[in-house]
């Protein structure tokens, strides 16, 4: 499972919590290191008012092409869905929207921040782009150049992944964004990820790391006044338990909307 979510995070097949704050086109999962590329998958993000949102993801799934953003679908209209065709079938729920193929590729939209994208184990070791390589060793390739001694930035890695398009030049992010951290850090981040709620997913999904991502958005928000921002990855981490066949219970108090 590789995901991405909330303020900039992203979560490789193989484990990996990073952060890549670009705003270009990127591969976020492609089939390689094979004949034939049966998927492609690229998103790209937009800021508005200082949240981070997914507002294009392209997919190709076996030649087929289609096209997610909030205001349209492509090639079918939205109103249209389910769509079922060539194999691959797109449906909206209340939460969702789940693009699924025969070939092994299910991808979840939220419409807003959040794509988890489940492949099937037989494309284990030939995946590219921003969800890595898929071979069940976190970081042992992903952030090595190929001369495989030098340790890449996740800002180095998020541009290696970047895709313009025929005409567009994208600038790259050039740094991460400014970390503003309060002395006085409030341990909202753990009593959250580790309360009642969640009694039951922290013996299924490693809970430090969401910590980290959690403190992380503390530090880093444009809104660490308040604690909506770090909502993001209190639901990440509730989708993750629940993909794990966990039961989360709601996590959302007066102060944590």
């Amino acid at each position: 499972l590789c995901s991405t979510w909330g303020n900039f995070h992203f979560k490789t097949f193989d484990g990996d919590i990073f952060s890549f704050p670009g705003l270009c086109n990127y591969v976020f999962a492609s089939h390689c290191n094979a004949p034939y590329e049966d998927f492609n998958i690229q998103i790209r993000r937009e800021v508005v008012a200082n949240a981070p949102t997914i507002n294009r993801i392209t997919m190709k799934l076996e030649g087929v092409v289609a096209e997610l953003t909030k205001a349209f679908f492509l090639p079918f209209p939205k109103k249209k869905l389910p769509y079922s065709q060539s194999g691959i079938t797109i449906e909206k729920s209340s939460i969702y929207v789940k693009v699924a193929s025969k070939i092994g590729v299910v991808l979840l939209w939220n419409e807003d921040d959040s794509i988890l994208l489940e492949l099937n184990e037989k494309y284990a070791n030939q995946t590219c782009g921003l969800c890595g390589d898929f071979n069940g060793f976190p970081i042992y390739n992903e952030f090595f150049s190929n001369s495989k001694y030098i340790r890449m930035s996740a800002l180095q890695f998020g541009n290696m992944h970047k895709m313009d398009g025929p005409t567009e030049h994208c600038e790259d992010p050039t740094s991460t964004l400014p970390y503003n951290c309060p002395e006085n850090l409030d341990d909202i981040c753990q009593k959250t990820l580790t309360s009642s709620a969640f009694a039951e997913c922290n013996d299924l999904v490693d809970v430090r790391e969401y910590i980290t991502a959690c403190q992380d958005d503390l530090c880093r928000s444009e809104e660490s006044k308040n604690s909506s921002c770090i909502c993001d990855t209190f639901a990440e981490y509730s989708r993750q338990c629940a993909h794990a066949g966990g039961h989360p219970l709601n996590w959302r108090t007066s102060n944590l909307k």
